[in-house]
């Protein structure tokens, strides 16, 4: 497969039923840099994606954090 650069930064995260995401792709693959505001926004998505993670009973999870 040939390699493809991307055209902007990625940086999402999400819960997908079993497991939180994450992608962080910078534009020419390189480190993304982010500023404060841009690093409290994505702990506080990282947050909601671990309550949306906690919320899910743990048969469904096949993982225990009880410990």
């Amino acid at each position: 497969m040939p390699h493809m650069s991307l055209k902007e930064d990625r940086l999402d995260a999400w819960f997908d039923g079993s497991a939180v995401c994450l992608i962080a792709i910078g534009a020419h693959d390189d480190p993304l840099d982010l500023t404060e505001h841009e690093v409290e926004t994505f702990i506080a998505k990282l947050q909601v994606c671990l309550q949306e993670m906690r919320a899910k009973p743990a048969d469904d999870k096949g993982l225990d954090f009880s410990t």
